[in-house]
């Protein structure tokens, strides 16, 4: 979702000094990308924590996750220019920057400590993933329980606790049959985690915890109503979460 269409969907909790700022935002993209939050707000004319408040308000958790945004914006305007091949170099690069910017220590103390892990995959390549971070965890003596299908989420919503954990892998974010369950968690105080793409989305919003890969959309064919969805990054983050587990909790 371009810069544009996130700040109409966000308009109503937007003052008119945010409209200021992001149109100085938007007429200096260049520039912005490569300058911190402090020269920003001598260029914007405005205070750290006013340029922090307008990012969580477009559903961004700060600056640092804002900025990255635009990074990858940019970087998707002259995607044109370069071969299959080299936007996978892309992606595991990105990817594995994300990750290292990324504090997993919350997240991996989250599942040392939960009584019950519950991990649910929205698709066929989220619920391999799933799968896939099933088995790691059991290695380390770690038994994560897999939900099948919203049905089965269904089921058990209103079992989960505080201390239970709940994560969630969804390609978009945006998956309207998660909202219901998504506000029952945080009304009970269920702890739950997003993985998802690097991109503003409800999912990710929401989550207690979030980890994010970078996903190129490849242009298979010109029929705009298919969507090639490909996993390489995503299970990178899984393999990268559990090597970190195993290294400090295990």
């Amino acid at each position: 979702m371009s810069l544009e269409k996130i700040i109409n969907a966000n308009r109503s909790k937007l003052s008119e000094n945010d409209l200021d700022i992001l149109g100085y935002i938007l007429a200096n993209k260049e520039s912005v990308v490569h300058i911190g939050i402090h020269d920003l707000s001598l260029q914007s004319h405005t205070s750290k924590s006013t340029i922090v408040r307008l990012t969580q308000k477009l559903g961004f958790s700060g600056f640092s996750e804002f900025k990255y945004y635009l990074k990858n914006e940019k970087k998707k305007e002259i995607l044109p220019e370069k071969n299959n091949l080299s936007l996978l170099e892309s992606d595991i690069k990105e990817t594995m920057s994300l990750i290292t910017q990324t504090n997993m220590h919350p997240f991996c103390e989250a599942i040392s400590l939960a009584n019950r892990v519950f991990i649910y995959g929205t698709g066929w390549g989220e619920k391999k993933a799933a799968d896939d971070f099933t088995r790691n965890f059991m290695s380390c003596n770690v038994f994560i329980i897999p939900i099948p299908s919203v049905t089965e989420l269904n089921w058990n919503i209103d079992s989960f606790t505080k201390n239970d954990l709940v994560i969630f892998i969804s390609f978009s974010g945006e998956n309207l049959e998660l909202e219901d369950n998504i506000t029952k968690l945080k009304l009970h105080g269920v702890p739950f985690c997003s993985v998802t793409p690097l991109r503003q989305n409800y999912l990710s919003s929401q989550a207690t915890y979030k980890l994010y890969y970078q996903f190129t959309q490849l242009k298979i064919d010109n029929d705009p109503d298919k969507e090639y969805n490909f996993f390489i990054t995503l299970n990178i983050v899984i393999d990268s979460l559990f090597r970190f587990y195993l290294d400090n909790y295990f």
